[in-house]
Parts: structure tokens; C-alpha cells; sequence
């Protein structure tokens, strides 16, 4: 082929033999032609060539063809390890490849291959072996489980025209020059994959005949500025999903047939490019989620001929909405919430868009008044203005201009006036939303007319009146939430004909009358707020019909009665799947005696986190928020009431035994009633409970011991009862302050004062022996004589031994004062306060040992050399720690706790006989205690190798510092497992160690793991009500992300802690490093650097350069530590749910120790 240009030769490599002998003769005929030669004799030979060569052949050739095809799909079907579904068996050599699945055929030639959406897994394959099908057009293998990677496209055959390899697993960069290898190409689908790494700046070269690309929901980064775009026929450009920076490329003006352009969930700054207004034919523009700043262009407003959505939400655009926009006459949405807006709204504006259907501008700082030109959108349906600073009265003329509206939101501005009655014409409204607003007036009867209405939300307004009875008109209504203004009357039988209703608030109005039974009709009814009325009667049993109830206020009422047995037998739901679904959530707990009851929930949907702290009644009372979010994430899985509160009314009688099973009660508020009988046992059955109050009634007799099971108890109140006998000893209720207890005077036993023992002693009567006919005789006379020589012999003994004994005790009280001085001297690590206890020196140490029965606070204080700051090893959370040597030898470690604001002797005493009986290979066992003064003492087993926190991280800049090999590493992850998973699962009650770290796990001279700190939060929180929950919820960098959310601690919050001790093991890396990671965390940087494809990146250097042996043996060990950074990853999953426990963990580590005989059990 010499002569041929080379891009011809190499094209002609592409084509099968018979196209190749066509493609030869026709450019030689036409070379003869350009060369003037005499072209009849040429053509004859040519056709004869053509006719004696070519056809002769063709059979054959297509036949060759068909099997070089078959031959292709063959070897990629091989790269395919498992067809699940089975789809691709009848690829066989004896069947035409044209019939098999997923193929088809153009002239006997493969063109399609189209496998997706069969999940087929693989491993990482190839797709070199489709390189050979060079009549291939479409590539379709998207939903599928292999990986491909990206430099593997550069081999797709020059033919192609169509790729989509969507929701898949292409891994690796951005291949530059695929478009130059497939210049044909006119659709590219790569979205949801993980590609990494920037756009090439040349990327978009030889794409004169693209169409779409789509590179949505990859992992992609880096400036996209300087992007070279010449992409004349490009219709549809998707980038979302990324992280991609820098600003917008002023070169997308070159791509003048565009008409979608989304750039949304990326990083992207800077100003909105004016160029974008050349791009007249553009239908929508999504730049949503960025960090884009400055003002909307006016030059938009040139490409608006075209526009129908531009969404520029969640940004940082400021300015008002320009002028210009009046002409973007086919708009139909309109999004720039979540911004810096300012000005008022010009009416002009909205006079010319017709078409507009959704138009959300909250979370701005919109003034001005509600624009009445809106009523010119005859097509809206959406308005959002929550959460602005938009005043006035609603127009009452915006129905019927705007008879197809929808959902009318604007909570959170300065409406005043009234709601209008002429609502009613919008006949398609589904939503109205004026919370927190200035409304006044009553509820207009007329809003009953509105057959589509499905939510009614006003709180926080001066609504007044009686609740229509028409809403009952009102079939579709789910949310009727009124709470917090002035309404009066009862409630209306009518509404009960809502048989839709999901959620009920009406608290904090003056709402009168008796709770009606009818509420039992409402199937669907999921939260019912009727706190803070004047509501009288009992509260009717028939709530227990409402099968989706999980939420129940009616406190500070004025209920009597009995509470109804059949409330606590309520029939949960199966699934509380659609139920509430779209509200946005706040769940507010008040602390303190500032407010009544427990708290309550808040529908929160446009509103401003930060308004919470601005909501009036709110703000004279204490409080925190525990949770905000969607709804089925604060509710579980078993859809039975989870939170009741009945508190602050008149109700007698017992509490129902039945309360025992509702399993997902997790808030049982009773207290300030008339409540009496005994508190029933089938309470400890309520696993998830969490709050109980029960304070100021008539309860009698003792507190159930199965209350002793209830481990996610964090407060419990009973004080001012009635109650009797001894506080169970197991479980947290000793652990509680005393003040929870208070005020019942036959109650006892830690944390109040001990139990007195009633039983009587009994006496003995002195029986008077006569003496009949005493006599005086010589003998007795000698006897008295012998008797006075021995005492006053004996007298001179105890003399001499008291003196002696004086003499001894100056010694040693000289040597006490100069022992209990050296704790005060500068050379102490350490301040005490035992000035208050008498002879400190002699107290004794608790001891759970034999070889240490005999140990004394001296004792600890010469071993430690006055607790001096040599003996100093480690300081913590809970206390700092010092290594003493005894004198047979041994060593132990003394952690002195933290100095506590309140007395709690029994609840420590309590809490260390506790624990002292927990005993495992890998914990840290508690040999000893004793308390001297305000000082608590605790006596550990000395672990040679400190903590693991400081061998990892701890002398990082000596040179002889010890690297931990790959084999150390994994023996500590599996003890700290098993350590930690002993407390979760074989420890009765089940220990939640809160503050999981790596300075709590330390090292033996085994280098054998040992969790340390078990107890120590539940301890301190027990002994000091001045700590919150959340200063003991972990360290920063180890504590889950639902702490900052709920009020409890979690074995899956252990979990996810042990984590991230894991992905330090893996790492080498500290939790939080602001040079490492940035803003982020080591758990945040390990999980961008996996969704990069980078997780070598993860893995500690020293562990790499430290794997030797074979290739084999390295490649081994290197997937291994892959391996245990998946668990990692599962363990610091943002969703509890997804999180494995630790019994789970411990047989996955398990799994990866081949041939193992390690023959602990699931509980290590």
C-alpha cells in the first residue's frame, strides 16, 4: 500500500478482505483518471479484477466475517466470569451470532450490542475483543456489575456511534483522545461510574459530530476553565454530579446548538459567564449546587427565546432577578432558592410568562410585597417564597388567574392580613404553607371547597376562631398543622370524614371539649399533637385503631380517668412507606422545668434551621434539637408508638401493663398526674426506652428489677411518688442521680441512702443468781492478793508497749506528712484534695485479685514516687494515668479520674463492682479501686506497649520509632474487635463503650489488643448531671455523624468509631488533620479517595514499602489490606442500618485469615 496516506493504511486495517479489494480497485481507477491515462482499457481490466476476484469470494468472505464476529463475542463473553441471569448461554458457535441475545446484524455483519440492565458481574474486564467488529454502531452495557477500564475505550472500533456504558463501573481518567479513535461517535453515555481525575483540555477535539455526551455522576475534578470546546453540533452536555472547579469555560459560546446544559453538584465558582447568552437555541440550563457568586447576567435574558427551566438554586448569586427575564416567554420553571436574593419582585417581570409552572425563590432575602402580576401565570403551579422577607396581605386576586396552582408556600416572611377566601377558586391546590407568618383572622370556611387539598400548614400565626367543620370536605387532606396560635371551640366531628389525615398538630391553641373517639377512624394517622389545650374527659381507647400511630402528645390538658389498657395493645402498622412522606422534620426537646412535656415536633419544610432559636414560645424555654431531617429516619423499623406523652393532666388509676408491648416506645412521659398502683414490670420488656418520667403521682410499692434491662435508658424520673423498698443494683438505675428518686421516703439503696435492716434483734433477760450463805475465807483473801499482783504486772507491760507503740506511730506519722506532702510538690503531675479524709494513707484498695488484697493508697503513692510526673504514661478524657512499680515487682497502671462536681460514692462503688467482673482476653481488666477524698482511683493491668494511638502517631519524628508490620496491624484489629464485641453482645447488661478511640486500645507485651475506658462514659455521666450527653458521645474525628442528631449513644455508634481505629491501622493517619485532610476527616478523605478509584492512596506508605517476598505474595498482601479496608468502609457507613455489628465484624475479619485456628467465639 505504498503511496496510500497513512491514515488510509490504517483504516484499511479496520476492513475485511473483499471491502479491501473493492476500496483498492476504485482508487486506482480513479488515480488513473486524475493521471490522464487512456481509462477504457484500465476500466476493463479493473471490472475484470472486480468480477474475477471480488465476487467469486464474497461468500466465503461474509462467512469469514460472520465467524471473526463470532469469534469476537465469544472472547468478551469469556471476560464475563457469571451470566446470573443466564442471558448470554446462547452465545454458541453453532448458532448464527445474529440470533443470539442482544445482537444484531446489518448484511450479515454485527452492528448492536446491547447486554444492559443484567447486573452481569465480572471482575474488571476488557473490551479489546470488540475491537474486531469493525461494522459495530451501538454499545449498549449499561446496569452492569463488571469494571471496565477507561483506557480500554480507546479500543472500541472506529465504526461506533453510540456508546452507553451507564451505571456502571468504568474506573481510571478521562481518556483524551476517544473521540480521535472514534470520530463517528454521536451519543456517549458514562454516567454513574467512577471516573476520576480532570477533563483533558483537548477532550472535546474531532467532536464535530457529537450530539450528547453525558459524564454525570462521576468523580471527576479539576478546573474546568480552560476546556477547549469547538462542539458545533453538540445538543445536550451533562457534567453534574462531580466535583469539578474553577469557572464556567467561556468557550461553551462555541456550542451554539446546545440545548441542555447541566453543570449542578459540582464546585464550580466564579461569575454566570455573560457568553452563555449567545446560546439562543439553549432549553434548559442547570447550574444548581455550586458556589457560584455575583449577580444573574441581563445578557441571560437574550437566550430566553428558547428557555424552559433555569435552575440556579444553592448557590451564593446575589442581586435581583433582572428585567430582562420578562421575555423568557416559553419558561415553564424558575428556580433560584437558596441564594443571596435581595430587592423586591417587579411586577413586570411576571406579566409575559404565560407558560411558567414552578416558580422557587425561597431562602433568599426577597422584600417587597406578594407581586400580584403572578396571577397572570395562568399555567403556575408551584410558588415557593419560603423563607424571605416578602410583607403584606396575600392578593386576593391571585385565584382564579392562577386556577392550576398547586402548592402555595411562603412560611417564614411578614404576611399579614388574612387568609383569603377566594383560595377556594384555586381548585388544584394541594399545599398551603403560611407558618410562621402574621396572619390573623379565622380559617375561611370556604377552604373546605378545595377537594385536593392535602396539607394545611399555619403554625406560629394569631389564627383564631373555631377549626371549620368544612374542612371535612376536604378527602385528600394528610397534614393539618395549626399549632401555636389562638384557636378555641372543640374539635370538629366533621374532620374525621379526612380519612387520608397523617399528621394532626393543634398544641398551644385554647382548644376545649373532649378528644373525640372518632380519631380511631384515622388509619392513616401517624402524629397526633394535642398538647397545651383545655381538652377535658378521658382520652379515648379507640386511639388504638390509629395502626400507624407512632406519636402521641397530649400533655398539659385537663384529661381524666383511667389511661385506656388498649393503647399500649395498639396494632403497629406494617410499613410506614408513603406515610408523611415529603415533611421535613424537627424534633424539639425541652430541658429543664422551663416548658412542660417532654418537647414535640415541628413540620419544618423552607424554613431556615437558624429560625428555630427566633420562634417565640420556643425562646422562653430551654431546649435542643435532637433531630431534623425526613420523616422515616427518625422513626424505626417497627412502627408502633415511639413516643407518648400524657403528662401535666388529672389521670388516675394504674399505668397499663399492656405499655410493656409497644416495643418501639422510646419516650414514655407520665409524670404530674393522679397515676398510683405499682409501677408494672412488663415496662422492662421496652428495650428502646429511653426517657421515663413518671414524677409527682401516687405510684406505690418497688421499682420492677426488669427495669434493670433497659441499657438505652438515659433518663428516668420518679421522684415524688410513693415507692418502697431497695433501687435495683444491675443496670443504669444506680447510676442516676439521686434527685430522679427523691422524695419518696420508703424508697433506698444507691444512689440514696443505704437500706436499713428492719429485722429486730433479740434481747436477753439478766437472770439474779443469789448467793445463798456467802462467807469471807482465807483462800478468797489470797486469791485477791494474786489477782492485784498480776494486773498492775500487766498494767506496766501495756504501759511500756503504748509508749512504744506512741514512739512508733510519731515515726510514721512524720513519714505520712512527708508522703502526703510530696503529692503537693512541684514535682507532681497532679493536684489532690484528700485534706477532708481521715488517716488517707491506710485506706485500703478494693481489690478483685488475690496477690493485690492487701494493697494501700500508701502504697500506690511510693510505687508511683508521689504520682510524680515520671511516672505520668497517658492522659485522657476521663483522667490521667501513671505506671507504678509495687514492690514484689510488677507493675500496674493507676488512671486517677477526673474530679467530679458531686458526691456519688455508691454509684461508683456500684459501677466498679461491676465492671471489675468483666474479664476477656482483649480488655483491659480492672484489678483494683479506692477513693480518697474527692479522688477516685482505678487500678489497671500495666500494658508494656502504651496505646496504640502512640504507636501509630505518637513519635512519628524520632528515627528508631517501631513501624507496626502488616501482621501486628491485623492481630490488633481483630483483638480490638473481639474486645469490643464481648461488651456488646456477652456482657449482661450490654456495655456501650461511647469513646472508642485509638488511645483506648493498648498493647501487651504480646502486642495483643486490649479496649481500655469500657464504662468510663457511663460512669462520669452517672456521677455528674452537670455533663451533657453529647460531651460524652466520643472524641472529634471518632464520633458518628447521628450523635450530633439523637440523644443516645449506639452499639453502631461504637461501630463506626472502631472504624475509623481501623482506618488508622490501615492509614497511619490521625482522625482529624487539618494539613492532611482540610475541612474534612480521615473518614471523609478515605471515602472521596475510594469513589476516585485511588485506594492505594489510603494505605500507609510505610506498609507498602514494607511488603516483600514474591510478586505474588506482595499482590496478596496488598489485596488483603484492600480487603479490610471494604470492612472499614462498611463500618463508617453514614447509616447505622448499614453498618454491620460487631459480631459481624469479627467473623469478617475471620474470613480473611485463611486456614485460621483461632477458636474464639463469636463473642472472642
Amino acid at each position: 500500500m505504498k503511496g496510500f496516506p497513512k491514515q488510509e493504511c490504517e483504516r484499511l486495517k479496520r476492513l475485511s478482505s473483499q471491502t479491501c479489494v473493492f476500496w483498492l480497485c476504485t482508487r486506482l481507477v480513479f488515480s488513473m483518471e486524475n493521471n490522464h491515462v487512456q481509462l477504457l482499457p484500465h476500466l476493463t481490466v479493473t471490472l475484470l479484477l472486480v468480477i474475477t476476484v471480488l465476487f467469486p469470494v464474497t461468500e466465503v468472505a461474509a462467512v469469514s466475517s460472520v465467524k471473526t464476529d463470532a469469534q469476537a463475542l465469544l472472547m468478551f463473553k469469556r471476560l464475563i466470569q457469571k451470566d446470573q441471569s443466564g442471558v448470554l448461554s446462547g452465545w454458541k458457535l453453532n448458532k448464527n451470532p445474529c440470533s443470539w441475545y442482544g445482537v444484531s446484524c446489518n448484511l450479515g455483519r454485527v452492528t448492536q450490542l446491547d447486554i444492559s440492565g443484567n447486573n452481569t458481574p465480572a471482575g474488571t474486564i476488557s473490551l479489546d475483543p470488540l475491537s474486531s467488529l469493525d461494522m459495530l454502531s451501538v454499545l449498549k452495557l449499561s446496569f452492569n456489575s463488571f469494571s471496565v477500564n477507561s483506557t480500554s475505550l480507546l479500543q472500541l472500533p472506529y465504526s461506533l456511534t453510540q456508546l452507553d456504558l451507564s451505571f456502571g463501573r468504568v474506573i481510571g481518567p478521562v481518556p483524551e483522545n476517544l473521540f480521535s479513535k472514534c470520530p463517528n461517535l454521536v451519543v456517549v453515555d458514562l454516567s454513574y461510574n467512577n471516573l476520576t481525575g480532570p477533563i483533558p483540555e483537548n477532550f472535546f477535539q474531532n467532536t464535530d459530530k457529537l450530539q450528547t455526551l453525558d459524564l454525570s455522576s462521576n468523580n471527576l475534578s479539576g478546573s474546568i476553565f480552560g476546556l477547549k470546546m469547538e462542539c458545533i453540533s453538540l445538543l445536550q452536555l451533562d457534567l453534574s454530579g462531580n466535583r469539578l472547579s474553577d469557572s464556567i469555560p467561556f468557550s461553551l459560546s462555541n456550542c451554539t446548538s446546545l440545548k441542555s446544559l447541566n453543570l449542578a453538584n459540582n464546585m464550580i465558582s466564579g461569575e454566570i459567564p455573560k457568553t452563555l447568552g449567545q446560546l439562543n437555541k439553549l432549553q434548559t440550563l442547570d447550574l444548581s449546587h455550586n458556589q457560584l457568586t455575583g449577580w444573574i447576567p441581563s445578557e441571560l435574558g437574550n437566550a430566553c427565546s428558547s428557555l424552559l427551566e433555569l435552575k440556579l438554586s444553592f448557590n451564593n448569586i446575589s442581586g435581583s432577578i433582572p428585567s430582562g427575564f420578562s421575555s423568557c416567554t416559553w419558561l415553564q420553571l424558575l428556580d433560584i432558592s437558596n441564594n443571596n436574593m435581595s430587592g423586591p419582585l417587579a411586577d413586570s417581570i411576571f406579566q409575559n410568562l404565560g407558560s411558567l409552572q414552578e416558580l422557587r425563590l425561597g431562602n433568599n432575602a426577597i422584600t417587597g410585597q406578594f407581586p400580584s402580576s403572578i396571577s397572570s401565570c395562568k399555567n403556575l403551579k408551584i410558588v415557593d417564597f419560603s423563607s424571605n422577607k416578602i410583607y403584606g396581605s396575600i392578593p386576593r386576586d391571585l385565584c382564579p388567574g392562577t386556577a392550576s396552582l398547586e402548592e402555595l408556600r411562603m412560611p417564614d416572611n411578614l404576611i399579614t392580613g388574612e387568609i383569603p377566601a377566594e383560595l377556594s377558586k384555586c381548585s388544584q391546590l394541594k399545599t398551603l404553607d403560611f407558618s410562621l407568618n402574621y396572619l390573623n383572622g379565622t380559617i375561611p370556611d370556604e377552604l373546605g371547597q378545595l377537594e385536593n387539598l392535602e396539607q394545611l400548614i399555619a403554625w406560629f400565626n394569631g389564627l383564631e376562631g373555631k377549626i371549620p367543620p368544612k374542612l371535612g370536605q376536604c378527602k385528600n387532606l394528610k397534614d393539618l398543622i395549626l399549632n401555636n396560635n389562638h384557636l378555641t371551640g372543640e374539635i370538629p366531628i366533621e374532620l374525621f370524614n379526612c380519612s387520608n389525615l397523617e399528621w394532626i398538630s393543634l398544641t398551644s391553641n385554647e382548644l376545649s371539649g373532649e378528644i373525640p373517639r372518632e380519631f380511631g377512624l384515622l388509619t392513616r394517622l401517624a402524629v397526633l399533637q394535642l398538647g397545651n389545650n383545655s381538652l377535658t374527659g378521658e382520652i379515648p381507647a379507640e386511639l388504638a385503631n390509629c395502626s400507624s400511630l407512632v406519636w402521641v402528645d397530649l400533655n398539659s390538658n385537663k384529661l381524666t380517668g383511667e389511661i385506656p389498657p388498649r393503647l399500649g395493645r395498639q396494632l403497629g402498622a406494617k410499613s410506614l412507606f408513603g406515610i408523611l412522606s415529603g415533611n421535613t422534620l424537627v424534633f424539639v426537646r425541652n430541658v429543664g422545668n422551663s416548658c412542660k412535656g417532654v418537647g414535640g415536633l415541628l413540620e419544618f419544610s423552607g424554613i431556615r434551621p437558624e429560625r428555630l432559636l427566633q420562634v417565640p414560645t420556643l425562646r422562653t424555654c430551654d431546649f435542643t434539637r435532637l433531630y431534623s431531617g425526613p420523616v422515616l429516619s427518625l422513626f424505626t423499623k417497627y412502627q408502633t408508638l415511639e413516643y407518648l406523652d400524657l403528662s401535666y393532666n388529672e389521670l388516675r388509676g394504674k399505668i397499663p401493663d399492656e405499655f410493656g408491648d409497644m416495643v418501639a416506645l422510646q419516650v414514655l412521659e407520665l409524670s404530674h398526674n393522679q397515676l398510683s398502683g405499682e409501677i408494672p414490670s412488663t415496662l422492662g420488656q421496652l428495650k428502646n426506652l429511653g426517657v421515663f418520667d413518671a414524677s409527682h403521682n401516687r405510684l406505690q410499692g418497688h421499682i420492677p428489677d426488669s427495669f434493670s434491662n433497659l441499657s438505652f435508658l438515659v433518663q428516668i424520673d420518679l421522684s415524688n411518688n410513693e415507692l418502697t423498698g431497695q433501687i435495683p443494683s444491675r443496670g443504669q438505675l444506680s447510676t442516676l442521680p439521686a434527685s430522679q428518686y427523691a422524695n419518696n421516703p420508703g424508697l433506698c439503696g444507691v444512689p440514696l441512702p443505704d437500706c436499713k435492716n428492719d429485722n429486730s434483734q433479740p434481747t436477753t433477760n439478766p437472770t439474779d443468781d443469789v448467793g445463798k450463805g456467802g462467807h469471807k475465807t482465807a483462800t478468797a483473801t489470797w486469791a485477791n492478793s494474786i489477782v492485784m499482783g498480776i494486773l498492775i504486772s500487766v498494767a506496766s507491760v501495756c504501759i511500756i508497749i503504748v509508749w512504744a507503740i506512741a514512739m512508733r506511730a510519731r515515726r510514721k506519722e512524720a513519714e505520712e506528712v512527708k508522703m502526703l506532702n510530696s503529692l503537693q510538690t512541684c514535682h507532681a503531675a497532679t493536684t489532690w484534695k484528700i485534706d477532708k479524709e481521715k488517716e488517707p494513707l491506710s485506706i485500703n484498695v478494693a481489690t478483685f485479685q488475690r496477690q493485690l488484697r492487701k494493697l494501700k493508697f500508701s502504697q500506690l503513692i511510693e510505687a508511683t514516687n508521689g504520682f510524680s510526673a515520671a511516672s505520668l504514661i497517658g492522659c485522657g478524657g476521663f483522667g490521667e494515668v501513671f505506671k507504678a512499680t509495687l514492690k514484689d515487682g510488677s507493675s500496674v497502671a493507676i488512671k486517677k479520674l477526673i474530679r467530679l462536681s458531686c458526691q456519688g460514692d455508691r454509684e461508683f462503688m456500684a459501677e466498679m463492682e461491676t465492671l471489675g467482673k468483666i474479664k476477656h482476653r482483649n480488655l483491659v481488666p480492672l484489678l483494683g479501686y479506692c477513693k480518697v477524698g474527692e479522688e477516685r482511683l482505678l487500678v489497671y493491668e500495666y500494658m508494656e506497649y502504651g496505646s496504640l494511638e502512640e504507636m501509630l502517631h505518637g513519635r512519628i519524628k524520632t528515627r528508631d520509632r517501631r513501624i507496626l508490620t502488616w501482621e501486628e496491624r491485623k492481630k490488633i484489629a481483630r483483638g480490638a474487635a473481639k474486645g469490643l464485641c464481648f461488651l456488646h453482645h456477652n456482657c449482661i447488661p450490654h456495655i456501650i463503650h461511647r469513646d472508642m478511640k485509638s488511645s483506648n486500645v493498648l498493647l501487651d507485651h504480646e502486642m495483643e489488643s486490649r479496649v481500655s475506658d469500657f464504662g468510663m462514659a457511663r460512669l462520669i455521666s452517672a456521677l455528674d448531671t452537670h455533663l451533657s450527653v453529647s460531651t460524652l458521645a466520643g472524641t472529634p474525628g471518632y464520633v458518628p455523624p447521628e450523635y450530633y442528631q439523637s440523644f443516645r449513644c449506639t452499639a453502631k455508634g461504637d461501630v463506626y468509631s472502631f472504624g475509623v481505629v481501623m482506618l488508622e491501622l490501615l492509614s497511619g493517619k490521625r482522625p482529624t488533620d487539618k494539613e492532611d485532610f482540610g475541612d474534612t476527616n480521615l473518614v471523609g478523605w478515605a471515602k472521596m479517595k475510594v469513589r476516585e478509584g485511588k485506594q492505594m492512596e489510603v494505605i500507609d506508605t510505610d506498609l507498602l514499602l514494607a511488603t516483600q517476598g514474591t510478586d505474588e505474595a506482595e499482590a496478596k498482601e496488598v489485596k488483603e489490606m484492600i480487603r479490610y479496608l471494604e470492612i472499614t468502609l462498611q463500618c463508617v457507613d453514614d447509616l447505622p442500618s448499614r453498618r454491620p455489628n460487631m459480631l459481624q465484624v469479627v467473623a469478617m475479619l475471620r474470613e480473611l485469615m485463611p486456614g485460621s485456628t483461632d477458636g474464639s467465639s463469636n463473642s472472642a
